[in-house]
């Protein structure tokens, strides 16, 4: 089953696969423990009006049950890499939801990038 969907640009959160399907505007999760995929519930609000056009996305494991979404999109004309931080909670019957703590513009104005390794850093 893991095979079943491209999963480029993942991160592995509390034993739990998590990536941004671009072509479907989802952030989804692959729990080895049910061999399943399923979407995160609660950000659709969020991907639908920030990510939406969207042409490159990775997620990263951000400390215990969060992750952290890098993406890029067009921001006053400018290509701009925003960062979404995303608390992550497993409710009873393995239902997983997101709620989207912060997201902001990181760097702006970068011109023709690409989206290589996202490491989180504790300081």
């Amino acid at each position: 089953m893991m095979n079943s969907k491209e999963w480029e640009g993942a991160c592995v959160v509390d034993d739990v696969l998590y990536y941004h399907d671009l072509s479907e505007n989802v952030l989804r999760a692959y729990d080895p423990k049910q061999r399943c995929w399923s979407v995160v519930n609660g950000l659709q609000d969020f991907l639908v009006a920030e990510t939406a056009g969207s042409f490159r996305s990775r997620t990263v494991n951000y400390g215990a049950k969060r992750l952290a979404l890098f993406f890029s999109k067009k921001h006053d004309g400018n290509d701009t890499i925003f960062c979404a931080e995303i608390a992550l909670e497993r409710r009873q019957g393995g239902e997983i939801r997101g709620k989207l703590d912060s997201c902001d513009g990181v760097i702006e104005d970068v011109g023709p990038f690409h989206l290589v390794k996202f490491v989180s850093v504790t300081v």
